[in-house]
């Protein structure tokens, strides 16, 4: 889909300019003189971005960028303004800043490089892999420096430590890459463009963000502010800003800590999404009583499992158990007895099943097992080690009902499929296997229940 940009401008040949230059790569263009018409324009046409070019007719740069940053917060927002006017803007709330006479090539860079963290932060691109970081002593993250010389990331660390409340500390490509594999990355790497060689430190940027312990860190690169090509360059790699690599001065300072402290910011509400859709995804796929697996989930894991054993020729089993006489316990001791007799079976079950395959809770007082390169003797084998351990030892009863404790017994149906036709789906294969473990439940159930039951043959699934 076409990213849409906000131009506002109080000068309508600046407008058109930008319009131009930006309609020309392919983006969707809305444009505003007023404060009045851009936040209007905010709230009707919700562009991923605004790029604010001079003072607008009725405002400032400034007060734009307040009134944007009070009234749609969370807004991305590139400035284009004079060095002397750049740490003004940046506390005011723009994203990033560039100068009026910055070239097309790194004006598309930078916006290219927005939009993309953008799409990170709002869980389109993020992985789920890394988890987030939490900090427990007060400060707001872990930078890693990565100089040119080790003299030059302790000027680094100096001019930054005082201005911000964050663990700093340098390393080189190799630790750097080390610490990563071992799941202790920083939550953002300044990495110098070149390090030993022209351009060593884009790459070790790259081989970092496509590593799975440290993919999701922030990315900032020192770069000569003579040479536009390799910051252009470094922002399409998937730096997410640029620096000057000489800090010296206390405004290039200011600037440098601005943007890490932004950068900061960004991965720290990515990490609060990505903990939240890894919980929502958690709910999705865990039964809310016992903690199992859900019927959904078992449901998806049994196709994936039958498609593995059907390509590579394996065998494998499904389980399907049920405890008996359970309608009795709700009706004697109530049904908070009854949660307590399955989340009790459910951790039982879950302790014995381990790694060794899926369990899950499958419906009422029913559980399924599928056990992948499982034959009938590996499946009789956990369903009598299942049914000895709930059977031998009770269940304690909350006060609520009564207390005390009771016994309760399961029966298990077992199918085993080892042949396939070629002219079976995954989905019949599926649906076949839970349908012959359910007629060796039935048959466990009519001969007296407390037992297994093998379901007599594979054949149906092959003729």
């Amino acid at each position: 889909m076409t990213a849409r940009i906000l131009v506002a401008d109080g000068s309508a040949t600046s407008r058109i300019m930008l319009k131009v230059r930006l309609a020309a790569a392919c983006y969707d263009i809305v444009t505003a003189s007023t404060s009045q018409q851009l936040m209007q324009s905010l709230r009707n046409d919700q562009p991923d971005m605004v790029l604010l070019g001079t003072a607008l007719t009725d405002s400032d740069q400034i007060s734009v960028c307040n009134l944007i940053t009070q009234q749609q917060p969370g807004v991305t927002i590139l400035a284009l303004a004079q060095a002397s006017m750049r740490i003004q803007i940046l506390r005011a709330g723009a994203t990033a800043v560039l100068s009026p006479n910055v070239n097309e090539q790194m004006l598309l860079a930078r916006i290219r490089c927005l939009l993309r963290e953008d799409a990170r932060d709002s869980g389109i691109l993020f992985s789920m892999a890394e988890a987030s970081a939490t900090f427990d002593d007060g400060r707001t993250g872990d930078i890693c420096l990565i100089a040119d010389s080790p003299v030059r990331a302790a000027r680094w660390r100096q001019l930054l430590q005082s201005q911000l409340n964050c663990r700093f500390s340098i390393s080189d490509p190799d630790n750097a890459l080390a610490s990563a594999a071992i799941g202790r990355s920083a939550d953002l790497y300044m990495i110098a463009a070149d390090i030993m060689g022209r351009g060593d430190g884009l790459r070790l940027m790259s081989e970092l963000r496509s590593r799975q312990g440290s993919r999701d860190a922030a990315f900032v690169v020192a770069a000569n502010i003579d040479h536009d090509d390799t910051a252009t360059f470094a922002l399409d790699l998937g730096a997410s800003d640029v620096l000057p690599l000489e800090l010296s001065d206390r405004g290039g300072t200011e600037v440098a800590m601005l943007t890490l402290r932004k950068q900061l910011d960004r991965k720290r509400r990515a990490d609060r999404r990505r903990d939240a859709a890894r919980r929502s995804q958690l709910w999705a796929m865990t039964d809310s009583l016992t903690g199992l697996h859900n019927r959904r989930y078992a449901r998806s894991r049994l196709s994936e499992i039958v498609d593995t054993a059907r390509r590579q020729g394996e065998s494998f089993a499904v389980l399907l158990l049920d405890l008996d006489h359970f309608k009795s316990i709700n009706d004697s001791y109530g049904h908070a007895a009854g949660d307590a007799v399955l989340c009790d079976v459910a951790r039982r079950l879950e302790t014995i099943v381990s790694d060794r395959g899926v369990a899950a809770r499958f419906g009422g007082e029913e559980f399924l097992v599928v056990l992948p390169q499982a034959n009938a003797w590996h499946a009789q084998r956990m369903a009598e080690e299942i049914r000895r351990a709930i059977g031998l030892r009770g269940t304690l009863l909350p006060s609520l009902s009564g207390g005390g404790e009771i016994t309760v017994t399961i029966s298990a149906g077992i199918a085993i499929c080892d042949h396939y036709r070629p002219d079976r789906s995954v989905e019949q294969i599926s649906e076949l296997v839970l349908e012959r473990a359910d007629q060796a439940l039935i048959a466990a159930k009519s001969r007296g229940r407390n037992r297994v039951v093998i379901a007599p043959s594979e054949a149906w699934l092959h003729t």
